[in-house]
């Protein structure tokens, strides 16, 4: 049984969901747009990260992990609001900051408070498990809001973007439920210096291991994000020509990912016994190669984007706490949501070409040529740097039953 905290920690993970707009927010955009402006204003996210991911990890670190995740909580409020105003790339552009600075001062922050609050509460080792099931809420709290979401949006396409903003802001009462770690509970913040965050988040980028296990999470978990932009015009595409039925296509849309969340939720829930099983380093390969391959498939077949789209939504949500709680390991108290946020910064600027070339290539070829390219790229990567020993990070401590 969970204990309160913990208890707490997942309801804020529900609230955290943005389910009702994940089945049409492509659709959204293109409806104005093309391919090259949605690949762009993805890309202009990732820039936002890049220069903000570290700066607001040490926000987490040294104001609070709790004060970092209410500015998140605020600023994807006030961008989800913006959405049902804009009416131009211009205003979308403007939009995807503010959200973007709202995923970075989350990214370290969650990971840190959990691990910490483990830390001193139970036990730091249960981090990829209660990780793993804080995923899980989030996708099961997916799966009743995107059905929402897909009926909302043929109701009126805003709607979605208003019920998102109404779950967000009720994340605010959540989080004032969970208690603070310990280095900022006396109001004096007593977290570390500047000077502290990144001694340690430089030394930590000094070590070999942890560097390349950082470039070569971060490339996949890059691909995913850049491929997932394709995931609702491939589907209405295959909803159109391989599966009958007469459901208007943003119910059509909200059921699927409504089944996508529902993969999500026992991946996440099942990560740490996945690792357990298969060992860390195994899953590590095993994982992100499968995934990148089932990319190339609908390139094929269109059928195949079934499970290409379970791949690439299982993978990210077993994959993440594992990766995470890697890098928490690795790292001192005091820089450990800088260091995490310097993973998600990696995805990010590896995000920013390929985010833009799939644009590109989507509207010259079609999108599943796009998706079909990001899978090649982490394929080619990934086998020429096998000579680096990407995973290597793992001998420097237990890799629990993992195969060389």
């Amino acid at each position: 049984m969970p204990s309160t905290v913990v208890r707490k920690f997942y309801l804020l993970q529900a609230t955290r969901s943005v389910g009702f707009i994940s089945p049409i927010f492509t659709l959204f955009l293109l409806r104005d747009l093309s391919f090259t402006v949605v690949g762009s204003l993805s890309a202009l996210s990732a820039a936002v990260v890049v220069l903000g991911e570290v700066p607001t990890g040490y926000v987490g670190d040294r104001l609070g992990r709790r004060t970092s995740i209410g500015l998140s909580i605020g600023l994807k409020a006030a961008s989800l609001l913006g959405f049902v105003f804009a009416q131009s790339a211009v205003g979308y552009a403007v939009l995807y900051v503010p959200w973007a600075l709202g995923l970075t001062f989350a990214s370290g922050s969650v990971d840190a408070w959990l691990y910490d609050t483990l830390s001193e509460r139970l036990d730091a080792g249960e981090f990829t498990r209660i990780r793993g099931r804080g995923e899980a809420v989030m996708a099961w709290s997916s799966v009743v809001t995107a059905v929402g979401g897909g009926a909302l949006y043929g109701v009126d396409p805003t709607w979605p973007f208003l019920a998102s903003v109404g779950l967000n802001l009720l994340g605010l009462a959540a989080l004032a439920s969970l208690p603070k770690n310990r280095a900022y509970r006396d109001g004096e913040g007593g977290g570390p210096t500047a000077a502290e965050t990144f001694g340690v988040l430089r030394r930590a980028v000094a070590r070999p291991s942890l560097r390349s296990f950082a470039l070569y999470a971060g490339l996949f978990f890059a691909v995913l994000s850049a491929s997932t932009t394709y995931v609702q015009p491939i589907a209405e595409s295959m909803l159109e020509t391989t599966i009958p039925g007469d459901l208007p296509v943003g119910l059509s849309l909200g059921l699927l990912y409504a089944s996508f969340s529902g993969i999500t939720a026992v991946a996440s829930g099942r990560a740490g016994a996945i690792e357990d099983r298969l060992g860390t380093r195994r899953l590590l390969i095993v994982v992100p190669v499968l995934t990148s391959g089932l990319l190339v498939l609908p390139r094929l077949a269109l059928i195949a984007a079934l499970p290409m789209f379970v791949a690439q939504r299982g993978s990210r949500a077993l994959l993440l706490p594992v990766v995470n709680g890697r890098v928490s390991e690795a790292v001192d108290d005091a820089g450990r949501a800088t260091a995490v946020s310097a993973v998600s910064l990696l995805t990010k600027l590896y995000k920013l070409p390929l985010a833009v070339g799939a644009g590109v290539l989507a509207d010259a070829l079609g999108e599943t040529s796009a998706v079909a390219a990001l899978g090649g790229v982490f394929l080619l990567v990934a086998a020429a740097s096998t000579v680096a020993r990407p995973l290597r990070l793992l001998d420097d401590g237990a890799d629990q039953g993992g195969a060389a």
